[in-house]
């Protein structure tokens, strides 16, 4: 599998550190099964081009200017009012070691956990508990040096092992990633679905650079799979077609909903897809 390609695609300006640290883990990586299959890929570089901002950002920011956006951010439960939350303004260490202190196995205020153990690496590791359970699986001792967990190759472990680990309803993010569920790999890695547009879309270029590079719109009719055909059902079901499974896999199910598309937009209700079908499902 082409890892630079994939990573280009999903993130044209990406650091060629990104890319140069996943293939010095790639044995790592690998070991977790998070290379099994171009789906896993995918999913594991579009959730972290989404987290880094295109792989650009490493080191979570807590710098605000004003009291106003720090209160908006973390409402009441950390700050009185606005005025209060003036006091953080401007001063990141303050800040995190008021919003992250005593959770996630942070000490109090005073122990400069939050600051210490804020959000590092591509999905932005977080709290002192999170340092040690991830560092022991893979095999760096982060909760002694937690810089490391900033670095390119450390932060691609990292992203790894908490697919490889997390879950939710009974299967893991890799095995969400199998699925092509993007929203219930979000729901793992962001607790919500924060940004779901924006990585479904960053997870279905990462999957066509790895299967050549480029988004292309080639005909498809029943029997078809692949990337295209992934590109195809999630176009479908954003437009109220529902194609059953997103999985690639050119069925039934994906032929009904390609004719029900068809006919609501106007075009010969066949079930085959051609130019003027990917032209009405996204126009260029």
């Amino acid at each position: 599998m082409d890892f630079e390609a994939a990573i280009r695609s999903a993130a044209p300006g990406a650091p060629a550190a990104a890319i140069a640290g996943l293939i010095a883990v790639k044995d790592q990586v690998e070991q977790l099964g998070a290379l099994d299959t171009p789906l896993r890929v995918a999913h594991l570089i579009g959730q972290c081009a989404h987290e880094s901002g295109g792989f650009a950002r490493l080191v979570e920011s807590l710098f605000y200017r004003s009291g106003d956006r720090i209160f908006a951010v973390f409402g009441r439960k950390y700050f009185r009012d606005i005025a209060h939350a003036n006091q953080f303004a401007k001063n990141q260490q303050k800040l995190a070691n008021r919003v992250y202190a005593s959770r996630m196995g942070n000490g109090d205020t005073a122990s400069g956990d939050g600051f210490r153990f804020r959000g590092r690496g591509y999905l932005q590791l977080t709290g002192r508990s999170n340092y040690r359970s991830f560092g022991a699986r893979i095999g760096i001792d982060i909760e002694a040096d937690p810089e490391r967990a900033a670095e390119p190759a450390t932060a691609w472990a990292i992203a790894a092992s908490y697919l490889a680990s997390r879950s939710r309803s009974g299967k893991t993010a890799l095995e969400w990633a199998d699925l092509n569920n993007v929203e219930m790999v979000t729901r793992i890695v962001n607790g919500g679905i924060n940004g779901l547009d924006d990585r479904r879309h960053l997870t279905a270029k990462a999957l066509a650079g790895l299967e050549g590079g480029k988004e292309s719109r080639p005909a498809l009719a029943k029997g078809a799979e692949g990337s295209a055909v992934l590109r195809l059902q999630h176009l479908l079901a954003q437009r109220g077609f529902p194609v059953g499974a997103i999985d690639g896999d050119f069925g039934p199910k994906t032929e009904k909903a390609v004719k029900g598309f068809q006919k609501a937009a106007g075009l010969t209700a066949n079930g085959r897809v051609n130019a003027a079908v990917w032209e009405a499902l996204d126009p260029a």
